[in-house]
């Protein structure tokens, strides 16, 4: 697949897991879930639809062909997503972006495909802060020296730190 865009999404629903999400799709006759990956409420990202088949998640604009389906689990018309899952989301969609070189403003809410006629990913997903997450993210890059350190260990420790900072880092 080409991809081009990343569409997010909500499940609309309260499921408890990416399972039940993958087994409510099959009992609709798909193939598999829609999605090429699920956020569940906790944080965790489990992936769905392989990367290498279209997904089935948004008709409009061609977006099943061009765009890699990302749908959180929760009605988020009626809460916003947990801290745990929104910082999943935005990290899957930083390594998503990266490995498919998908610029920030071609990573869109349902509701901002043309011709998607939605409130998906809902109300309390503000996609302008994801963007702006992503953008901000391309400016934070550490390169850690590890000649800088007696021990290797010290360097990935110094790493991970930043990491958790939201730092993207480089051990050189």
């Amino acid at each position: 697949m080409n991809w081009s865009h990343i569409i997010v999404h909500h499940t609309g629903a309260e499921e408890k897991d990416a399972a039940q999400v993958r087994a409510y799709h099959l009992s609709l006759g798909w193939r598999d879930v829609g999605y090429h990956f699920v956020v569940e409420r906790a944080g965790a990202v489990v992936a769905g639809r392989p990367l290498a088949l279209p997904g089935a998640h948004c008709l409009a604009g061609g977006m099943n062909r061009r765009g890699i389906g990302v749908a959180l689990i929760g009605n988020l018309e009626a809460h916003p997503p947990l801290s745990a899952q929104f910082a999943a989301l935005v990290e899957l969609l930083r390594g998503l972006a990266s490995a498919y070189a998908i610029p920030p403003a071609n990573v869109l809410g349902h509701r901002e495909v043309p011709g998607a006629a939605t409130l998906c990913p809902g109300r309390y997903l503000d996609m302008e802060e994801v963007r702006g997450r992503l953008r901000a993210a391309g400016n934070r890059l550490w390169r850690v020296q590890v000649g800088a350190f007696r021990e290797r260990r010290r360097a990935e420790q110094l790493a991970a730190r930043l990491r958790a900072l939201g730092f993207e880092t480089l051990i050189i």
